[in-house]
């Protein structure tokens, strides 16, 4: 019996002990604990498609940024006021934006978790570093404060010319990607560029994106997944994009683009940047799918391009939605339709694809196919290369094809593809991507994308963007444009980069303006009209009335307004919050200059009141007075009124202060501005010293000269009686010397 109750104490001891295991295992995988690892990360998306003068105008860098955060959105486990999405900045708004997150990530750290942040940049770039519009922020700058953010890790994708620069710091070379452990304890940085130091990095109008972007993130939704885990690490993105963007641009115009990296990652995995099973909705290739696969979504928009083998399975996660795949192999063009749902993945084998015309899928028209494989949409230049030169008429003419040649039509035409050519109708033409030639109606032109060439129409011509001449009753562009638009009402959304004549001009950003009103939002060049309005910035006004929001150059009107005058301000009332430079005029109101009021008493027993506008190089006065009776001990008034207008000089100095003024003075007895005028000139030299800030003692010295005018006689003397007359009994004229002693407020 004792035998039996030690064998069945061994035997329950054993279930016990493994019982008393699991529950200590079960407690330190607790949620609790797992929270304290947890990682919080952060985007931080900027995008400039304006690189400066001269520098061409990017189409797709912001679309590029959204695209690149809104896959982190959705695989990546970004929150999404995580996301900090940056357009067109400067370098102090990237600071601020950068000093912002910093303080976040401090506040939302956990005990043991850690803190990632993705910088994304698309945009303009070089050697010295991001071209910012007409700033640059260099490389090392830059890195510096990617380095000293408060994050774990620390991620950079630029996507840019020239960007490998920025790896080439601290030694970075361009190699086919870096490989690591698949664990997920990691910290420190990473930079990813879409060129070396030397390259130019390249958009598509066929990706509607960067070769680059575009590559990222279509591996980031899983066809960058080489170990078919369902996670997409930052060495498998990386390798994908950088054969897939080398690929594609080898036989570019632009030439071959290496992608490169600088990565100091210490621990032993790798950052996992996407996982496919976190996307509710996703679409699963079987093994016997082979070829290179376009999905659209239900929009036409290309959302992910990847050459997938046969052999193996692929998962890619998506949102939810109707999307076409398309499969390309040589001479070979098939397609499949397939809808997503949420809470389900849809599974893609090669039998649901269907053979399709290659003419209508691949847009290739009536010219040789090419050997490249990612030819989804047709390029101008294969285009121009293969295409055959057609003319067709019709009473509306419609084209769905490329088109390399006219299209006439008696009411309308109507181009759906590119166009290298010209169309010509009574009525309308209209193109939905971008055509080289001309449209010419008599009614209205548009093109949604892009047309090289002209508009001309009577009544509207309307453009995506352009790059020659609008000329039209109204014009209008949408975005970036380079050219001339000519007509009674020219709009530019974007820039124009050249020139806008016409009644009315509008333009965000652009060089010259001329017509009765010009109105330009971010800075203009020149403007010439009754009218000039630029909020930003502005290099030279000549109108009517100018008006200047921001900084501006020269101005030539009857009135010129600017918030800060670096040039010369030149009308008959000029007004400036800060001028660098004096402006001429009748009266010029400046706010860091002279704006000053002066009551005073002189010889002759007159109290005056002087108002001065200007700077100290050269100030406008208006003066009136009233002389006081003589013998009255300067309790009555007489009858004799005195006001004019001068100009004058404070030698360059503000605060205490000599100056030299000269006015001119009408003179009067009887009522004010009476026709029995006598006329005074007067010639100040004077000294103000300041008692405290904006007030001060002005004292000086004078000589008068007093004429009859249209008077009968002189009214103007010394109370001492010393004066000396001379002229001749028509034309009289009396001189003294004189002095004056009074009190200055404002700024002087």
């Amino acid at each position: 019996m004792k035998n039996f109750l030690m064998k069945m104490d061994a035997a329950m001891l054993l279930p016990l002990f493994s019982l008393l295991i699991l529950v200590l295992f079960a407690a330190v995988s607790s949620p609790a604990a797992t929270n304290d690892g947890r990682i919080n990360r952060y985007i931080v998306a900027i995008s400039a498609n304006y690189g400066g003068e001269g520098r061409p105008q990017l189409r797709y860098a912001e679309s590029d940024a959204k695209s690149f955060a809104k896959v982190l959105e959705e695989m990546g486990g970004v929150q999404k006021q995580n996301v900090f999405q940056i357009k067109e900045p400067n370098i102090s708004k990237i600071q601020q934006e950068l000093d912002v997150l910093d303080k976040k990530m401090e506040k939302n750290k956990s005990v043991n978790g850690r803190n990632e942040v993705l910088v994304y940049y698309s945009g303009h770039a070089d050697e010295k570093g991001l071209r910012l519009g007409n700033e640059i922020y260099a490389w090392k700058d830059l890195r510096k404060r990617i380095d000293a953010l408060n994050a774990d890790v620390k991620i950079a994708v630029i996507d840019a010319c020239g960007s490998g620069a920025i790896t080439r710091l601290k030694g970075g070379v361009a190699v086919p990607a870096f490989m690591v452990d698949q664990s997920s304890d990691m910290k420190g940085y990473a930079f990813i560029t879409s060129s070396t130091q030397d390259e130019s990095s390249q958009e598509s109008d066929k990706l509607k994106g960067s070769f680059f972007t575009h590559s990222l993130v279509s591996g980031m939704r899983g066809a960058g997944d080489l170990s078919g885990d369902g996670k997409v690490t930052l060495s498998e993105a990386y390798q994908f994009a950088f054969n897939e963007t080398l690929q594609k641009t080898e036989a570019t115009m632009g030439g071959a683009q290496h992608p490169s990296r600088d990565m100091n990652l210490a621990g032993t995995g790798d950052v996992v940047m996407t996982d496919l099973r976190s996307t509710s909705a996703g679409l699963e290739l079987d093994e016997d799918v082979d070829g290179r696969l376009f999905i659209r979504d239900q929009k036409g928009e290309l959302v992910a391009e990847l050459y997938k083998k046969g052999g193996r399975s692929m998962s890619l996660g998506f949102p939810a939605g109707k999307y076409v795949v398309r499969l390309e192999r040589p001479a070979e063009y098939k397609e499949a339709s397939v809808t997503l749902q949420d809470n389900y993945r849809a599974r893609l084998s090669q039998k649901q694809f269907v053979l399709v015309s290659a003419e209508k899928t691949t847009l290739r028209g009536e010219f040789k196919s090419t050997d490249r494989a990612d030819s989804v949409l047709i390029s101008l230049d294969s285009l121009d290369h293969y295409g055959k030169y057609r003319m067709t008429f019709d009473l509306v003419d419609r084209e769905r094809d490329p088109r390399k040649g006219m299209q006439f039509g008696l009411f309308a035409t109507v181009a759906h593809d590119y166009m290298l050519g010209s169309q010509v109708s009574l009525f309308a033409n209209a193109a939905r991507r971008e055509i080289h030639g001309m449209q010419l109606t008599f009614g209205l032109n548009i093109v949604k994308d892009r047309i090289e060439g002209a508009q001309a129409s009577t009544l509207i011509n309307i453009a995506g963007e352009f790059k020659g001449v609008q000329a039209g009753f109204v014009n209008l562009t949408r975005r970036a444009s380079q050219g001339m638009q000519l007509g009674y009402l020219n709009i530019g959304a974007d820039t124009v980069s050249f020139m806008q004549a016409g009644f009315a001009n509008y333009m965000r950003h652009g060089k010259y303006g001329f017509g009765f009103a010009n109105v330009a939002v971010t800075s203009s060049a020149l403007q010439v009209g009754f009218t000039n309005v630029t909020r930003d910035s502005s290099n030279v006004q000549v109108g009517f009335a100018n008006v200047n929001g921001g900084v501006g150059g020269t101005q030539v009107g009857f009135f010129n307004y600017e918030t800060l005058a670096k040039g010369h301000q030149i009308g008959f009332m000029n007004v400036c919050a800060k001028c660098e430079k004096t402006p001429i005029g009748f009266l010029s109101i400046v706010g860091n200059g002279v704006w000053s009021a002066t009551t005073s008493m002189n010889e002759m027993g007159a109290l005056d009141l002087a108002l001065r506008f200007g700077t100290a190089y050269f100030f406008t006065s208006f003066e009136g007075g009233r002389l006081i009776e003589k013998g009255t001990e300067f309790e009555h008034f007489s009858d004799v009124y005195e006001n004019g207008v001068g100009f004058g000089t404070q030698f360059g100095k503000y605060g205490s202060h000599a100056e030299l003024e000269y006015m001119f003075l009408n003179t009067c007895k009887g009522r004010m501005f009476d026709d029995d005028v006598g006329y005074h000139h007067r010639l100040r030299l004077g000294y103000t010293s300041q008692l405290v800030p904006f007030l001060g003692l002005s004292v000086g010295g004078t000589i008068n000269v007093a004429s009859v005018g249209y008077g009968d006689d002189l009214y103007l003397k010394p109370l001492a009686d010393y004066h000396d007359d001379f002229g001749s009994e028509k034309h009289k004229a009396r001189r003294w010397l004189g002095f004056y002693a009074g009190l200055t407020v404002g700024r002087f």
